[in-house]
């Protein structure tokens, strides 16, 4: 049984995470798909579309009034499948294609087998935390996967609502609310791999489906990078850098085993960071599809582009607030590098100059505006507006995220916290690498070479990326956004490590060129030792992050009492009896609401203290005082106010006054979990 379990897990995996992703590449490119993408780079975005898709399939159902089941997912699967392979079976076959013979193409034999180290390595380090980690305990992993499960047991796409408690002239009732915080995206992938394989929520099936797409999101950046520098995309200095190619794979380096769990990686696996970690795939995907459909002048990669992008806001709404920041900045450099360029020029030139920009915009517009990309912009805006709107786009949840920062924590970060969340070697080599990436894309030298506008793009995605993240982090109110800056610094790291990987190769190389140099002679073992003290700090800082990490000893214990007693209350109350648990010392406690099934807020939960201390917004006191005084008057008005007869509490820290209170019994006793019920 466990091993037809497993079969069925993988194939899931398989059908849902891949195969409609591929088939849409099929569809779109014809057998010409092995010869636009390597294998790598095939299987890395064939993940990504497959996301897309499947959410876009889901959402069609359960619009359509169709139960969202085993059956119908497989159904409309199977029919998106089929109409890609036919769409495949039709494209011309005339032009013979050469299928790539080795995965990684132009990459040596000694690279190929550095690359498949560094994932290896990368994914054992991964696997290593994650061994202890993936018990289902953490809060966001369990808030996301009740909606997915309610999605599996309804057949229905979800209303995300909840119960809240108000106050109305000192008496207390719940009363349903509204929430736009959550997405749909995030949980429709989970409730397909529930159906079709029959695993169980409440085990490691999120936490792995989650270490995949981190995984798949690390090789987003491998690709990216890997075109990005490639000789034919980048004015690469020839005397400093001979293989570009080097620089893909140390970025792989930099974002693989030397940070494999710091923030966004492995830790926001373990805490079920849903929406990050999709956005940490689809922000780089998004990126490499648009560089080549500019570069190579490809409607059907910009088709693909503007479908990952889009796509990407019915998974994330911050992900996709930075894409958009990060695609505008990413335009206003590429304008002014290349304004830089024509002015450097002589007058008489100019004219010449600007008509080659003028003719290099228009023909990017064309890219991006042709037929079928129009035709695929109406089909998405007939979508957002008639079959599903994301939650988020709203003037309340809207008017929230814009404006001047409301809080502390949007105000921007300090320096040495930005240098924190980056990490200290990363932001020294990336301000590095951005120094000299500025230096190729505004040097006029450069400008008289041919074809000089397109070579500028690389960089300029480049740039435009890091000082996006970098205002949206450090200076929040200058763009007029109200977000929380410390989440936002979550996804600085991904630039700064492809400008430090360029930073490290251009510094390797240049190294090696001073030996033998007259000028150099003496100096050069003095340098040489500097970079390798250099290249050894960067090695240690992430890995003593990791080992930080992993010298962690993780106890289960309490949080399976915590299963055990949700099935002890599951059997024994009905829909109108409320139960009210604590958050601050119970483990799992969030994974109780799929225990019962009844509301997202059921049991109520008595949240973090400093909730209760907000200046900015007042906040309901009832889940503070029923565990905190339930013998006080407030208390007790809350209690029939809101109907909660059951208390779930951590004996070490809030036993004593239910103990000395007469109208609570002790109906359940553990070593990290004890009920009370009020009669």
């Amino acid at each position: 049984m466990f091993i037809i379990e497993q079969i069925l897990f993988y194939l899931s995996l398989i059908i849902i995470l891949f195969l409609p992703g591929y088939f849409l590449l099929l569809a779109i490119f014809g057998k010409d798909v092995r010869k636009i993408f390597l294998p790598l780079e095939n299987f890395t975005i064939s993940f990504g579309l497959s996301l897309i898709a499947v959410n876009f399939l889901i959402i069609i159902l359960g619009k359509t009034g169709i139960p969202i089941t085993t059956l119908s997912i497989s159904a409309i699967i199977g029919f998106f499948l089929t109409t890609c392979y036919l769409f495949y079976k039709n494209k011309n076959k005339k032009n013979k294609v050469d299928r790539q013979e080795s995965i990684f193409a132009d990459f040596s034999k000694k690279q190929s087998i550095l690359i498949i180290l560094i994932i290896f390595l990368t994914v054992f380090i991964k696997t290593a935390y994650l061994k202890d980690a993936i018990f289902p305990t953490s809060t966001d992993l369990g808030h996301h996967m009740y909606w997915a499960k309610l999605v599996s047991e309804t057949g229905n796409l979800p209303d995300y609502e909840k119960l809240e408690i108000i106050e109305d002239e000192g008496n207390y009732f719940l009363e349903k609310s509204d929430i736009a915080d959550f997405i749909i995206g995030e949980h429709l992938v989970f409730s397909a791999i529930n159906l079709l394989s029959g695993a169980d929520f409440i085990s490691y099936f999120p936490t792995l489906v989650l270490f995949l797409i981190d995984i798949i999101g690390i090789l987003a950046i491998f690709i990216l990078t890997l075109r990005i520098f490639s000789r034919k995309n980048f004015i690469t200095p020839k005397s400093l850098i001979k293989n570009p190619l080097n620089i893909s794979i140390a970025a792989l380096l930099l974002m693989g085993p030397i940070y494999a769990i710091s923030s966004p990686q492995a830790k926001f696996v373990s805490g079920g960071v849903v929406g990050n970690i999709i956005g940490n795939l689809l922000i780089p995907l998004s990126l490499y599809l648009f560089f080549r459909a500019l570069k190579e002048e490809n409607k059907n990669l910009m088709t693909l582009a503007l479908f990952a992008s889009g796509g990407m806001f019915y998974f994330h709404h911050l992900s996709s607030l930075i894409f958009i920041f990060i695609f505008i900045f990413i335009i206003l450099f590429f304008t002014f590098a290349s304004l830089l360029d024509i002015a450097f020029l002589r007058i008489k030139e100019n004219k010449s100059r600007f008509s080659d920009f003028s003719d290099l915009m228009k023909k990017y517009f064309k890219i991006a505006f042709s037929a079928q990309n129009i035709v695929f912009l109406a089909a998405i805006s007939i979508f957002v507006l008639f079959i599903h709107t994301p939650s988020y786009l709203n003037f309340d949840a809207t008017s929230t995220a814009v404006g001047a920062p409301s809080k502390s924590t949007r105000t921007g970060l300090t320096p040495a916290q930005f240098k924190y969340a980056v990490g200290e070697p990363r932001l020294a080599l990336g301000l590095i690498g951005i120094f000299l990436l500025s230096l190729i894309a505004l040097s006029h030298k450069n400008f008289k070479k041919k074809n000089t506008f397109e070579k500028i793009l690389a960089p300029a995605f480049i740039i435009g990326w890091t000082i996006a993240l970098s205002v949206m982090t450090l200076k929040p109110h200058w763009l007029y956004i109200n977000i929380p800056s410390g989440r936002v610094a979550n996804y600085t790291s991904f630039p700064f490590v492809i400008s430090a990987s360029f930073a490290l190769v251009w510094l390797a190389y240049f190294i090696k060129n001073l030996k033998g140099s007259g000028y150099f002679s003496v100096s050069s073992k003095i340098i040489l030792l500097f970079f390798f003290l250099m290249t050894l700090t960067v090695f240690s800082s992430g890995h003593y992050d990791n080992s930080q990490s992993l010298s962690g000893r993780i106890d289960n214990q309490s949080a399976l009492e915590t299963f055990h007693a949700s099935g002890y209350l599951t059997e024994r109350i009905d829909s109108e009896i409320m139960t009210i648990k604590d958050h601050n010392y119970i483990k799992a406690d969030a994974w109780m609401k799929l225990s019962f099934m009844r509301d997202y807020s059921y049991p109520l939960s008595r949240g973090f203290f400093k909730r209760y201390e907000d200046p900015t917004k007042p906040r309901e006191m009832c889940t503070l005082w029923m565990i905190e005084s339930p013998s006080s008057e407030k208390a007790q008005r809350c209690y029939a106010g809101t109907g909660t007869r059951f208390v779930v509490i951590n004996p070490e820290f809030d036993s004593i006054q239910f103990e000395k209170n007469d109208d609570f019994w002790k109906i359940y006793s553990g070593k990290h979990i004890e009920i009370f019920y009020r009669h």
